[in-house]
């Protein structure tokens, strides 16, 4: 039950983690109407979505909520 439940908390957080991962290359100087791919950085656009994906999987995996 708990691979379930962190399997949709990562797909759950995909979405806003793409979007955080925007943000942050924005704010970080990447250049977004160049297609030149010397001027990509690969920490926030791989980087900050997967490491988002990642805790919210590891989030749902360990969470256990008391049943009675």
């Amino acid at each position: 039950m708990s691979v379930t439940r962190g399997l949709i908390f990562s797909l759950v957080s995909m979405i806003p983690a793409m979007i955080l991962g925007l943000v942050s290359y924005i704010l970080l100087g990447g250049v977004t109407s160049s297609p030149d791919s010397s001027d990509f950085m690969f920490g926030p656009c791989y980087g900050v979505p997967f490491f988002i994906i990642i805790l919210a999987f590891i989030y749902g995996f360990r969470e256990q909520p008391e049943l009675e």
